[in-house]
């Protein structure tokens, strides 16, 4: 009979994004972490509280056959012996400041290393301004600081503690492990230990996770949940109050983080390089053949991409009439006023995309980046009665949908979502078009993969099945096209960027302005961070960022890979 006890290594984490919880428990050294059921989390939960837990072999083969999970706990060492765990059994294991830790070190000028870090106990999706998480700054104990400062994957912690330790008993002397102990609390988490010596570079590694408390906030009241066009409505026209920050700290778009030159896009911005993709007789047939075009955006953001897509028109000395179609005020008091230069002025219009209404307006282009993924979506499920026939195969509202663009559903799961609130929008796009005109939509999604909601925005948003919208679009009448986003602007993915998203850049800034610099929150090259911060970083020992190329995916603002582009034509005649 052997007794067990909780590693003292092991640490409980839940999530509460979905509807039903999610509950975990991670080894605070390897970053391995284990979902568990309802028996093994109270199993655990015992167990820590001090109860007493006994196996002997026997007992061991009936749980590896019912009840695996916990062998699995004892396999992987969150349930141990009750001798004491030491840092020895790891000293093979390689060391490594894992990605997804946004926490870095600087030198002062009387030679203290500083830790700059948030809690990674939790986080906390669509704060409000008064929600985000704290910078916390602490003097690092000097055995700590060194061995961050080396966990770059290439050395064990028996190499580590051999240089800090001569002479002592390796891992297990005092000062190492209380250093240890220090770099690996959950609300540091600091370093990582693996077996393997590569894979460093992969942002979802154990080596590389923070397993966190997740809690989503939204700041509109009640979240807008599910398929509900009014919640949706609602949410646009009073959830939205600050532009900036929703975009900066909420959601983050492809747009946004790509709104400054940048080195991926040749140098342009997000706008301009749409500009440069859109504007050709291919898509645009009355490119050339016009004075001026008349183009509508649905949905403006905060209206930085009509201001690059403006001023990279001018420079193509193409005449423009600019038009923005949006329900949110904030958003269209922020397009206000960064648009306030603009000749002729642009024209803005407050409605809902799904079922706008601008009687005897015609454009040759509307485009709609990065919005259609806020437009509602409709259930469907098969309809597996026996006395089902061709006319009623489908069940619940979207099924209308399915049956009126002859939706391709061969490869569709008993129950689904279709993006309703885009085929309205085609729909209506259609009749705002001349003939020759064009749709260009932007979004996630894939050509097969059936609508997700994304839980972990302030508002309901759903993902797009894009083989639906051309089946849509063929029915309307227009002829399409679909394109990787990276292929339709022509993105460079080797280009090597800085890690992180905006909690990464929460606290490089915390460290910057105490030296007058500051960094924006968006994407940002490699080469570019060096430029501008590369003598400052050198010299104050700045320790803990790092860069890894634009297909890696780990960078502020989205995966452009998870984005596609549908361009649309009406025909002439």
């Amino acid at each position: 009979m052997v007794s067990y006890k909780l590693n003292p290594f092991a640490h409980f984490v839940e999530s509460h994004l979905l509807p039903v919880p999610q509950f975990a428990v991670f080894n605070r050294l390897t970053g391995e972490l284990v979902e568990l059921a309802p028996t093994a989390l109270s199993l655990l939960m015992a167990v820590k509280q001090g109860s007493a837990i006994s196996f002997d072999e026997s007992q061991l083969e009936q749980l590896a056959k019912y009840n695996s999970e916990i062998v699995t706990l004892i396999q992987q060492q969150f349930l141990t012996p009750n001798d004491d765990v030491t840092l020895a059994a790891f000293a093979g294991y390689y060391v490594a400041r894992p990605l997804q830790s946004p926490a870095i070190t600087y030198r002062t000028e009387t030679g203290t290393t500083m830790l700059v870090r948030l809690s990674m106990t939790e986080r906390v999706f669509s704060p409000a301004a008064d929600q985000v998480a704290p910078v916390i700054e602490e003097e690092m104990p000097p055995v700590a600081a060194r061995i961050f400062s080396v966990a770059d994957g290439r050395k064990t912690l028996a190499e580590i503690a051999s240089a800090e330790t001569p002479g002592q008993n390796g891992v297990d002397a005092p000062s190492f492990c209380e250093a240890m102990d220090f770099l690996t609390k959950p609300e540091r988490q600091l370093v990582k230990l693996t077996l393997e010596n590569e894979g460093f570079d992969h942002p979802n590694e154990p080596v590389n996770t923070v397993p966190r408390n997740l809690y989503h906030a939204p700041r509109s009241g009640a979240p807008a949940r599910g398929t509900d066009s009014k919640a949706l409505t609602d949410f646009h026209q009073e959830g939205i109050r600050n532009a900036e920050w929703e975009f900066d700290v909420v959601e983050s778009t492809v747009n946004h983080a790509f709104r400054f030159p940048n080195e991926a896009l040749g140098g342009m911005d997000y706008g301009s390089r749409f500009c440069v993709s859109t504007l050709k007789q291919e898509i645009v047939a009355r490119l050339g053949n016009s004075d001026c075009l008349n183009i509508l955006e649905v949905g403006g953001g905060t209206g930085s991409f009509a201001r690059a897509f403006l001023n990279q028109a001018r420079s193509m000395n193409t005449s423009v009439r600019y038009h923005i179609l949006d329900l949110a005020p904030a958003l269209i008091e922020s397009q206000r006023q960064l648009l306030s230069n603009a000749s002729p002025p642009v024209e803005h219009f407050q409605q809902d995309a799904t079922a706008f209404d601008l009687p005897g307006r015609e454009f040759d282009l509307i485009i709609a980046n990065e919005v259609i993924a806020d437009f509602p979506t409709a259930e469907v499920q098969r309809n597996s009665s026996p006395q089902a026939d061709a006319g009623h195969q489908w069940i619940g509202e979207g099924g209308q949908y399915v049956e009126k663009y002859s939706l391709s559903v061969d490869d569709a799961p008993q129950q689904f979502l279709v993006n309703a609130g885009v085929f309205k929008f085609v729909e209506r796009a259609w009749s705002h078009l001349a003939p020759g005109g064009a749709l260009v939509v932007s979004e996630y999604g894939g050509e097969h993969k059936y609508p997700a909601e994304a839980f972990h925005l302030n508002h309901a948003e759903f993902s797009i099945h894009f083989g639906h919208v051309m089946d849509c679009a063929r029915k309307v009448g227009f002829q399409s096209r679909l394109l990787t986003l990276g292929d339709f602007l022509g993105v460079n993915e080797d280009v090597s960027m800085l890690n992180g998203n905006n909690e990464h850049i929460q606290c490089l800034n915390h460290v910057f302005k105490k030296y007058g610099a500051s960094l924006e929150f968006r994407l940002i090259s490699e080469r570019e961070f060096k430029e501008r911060f590369q003598e400052l970083a050198t010299r104050i020992d700045l320790c803990g960022y790092s860069f890894r190329p634009l297909a890696g995916g780990f960078h502020y603002g989205p995966n452009i890979r998870d984005f596609m582009v549908l361009i649309m034509r009406k025909p002439v005649a």
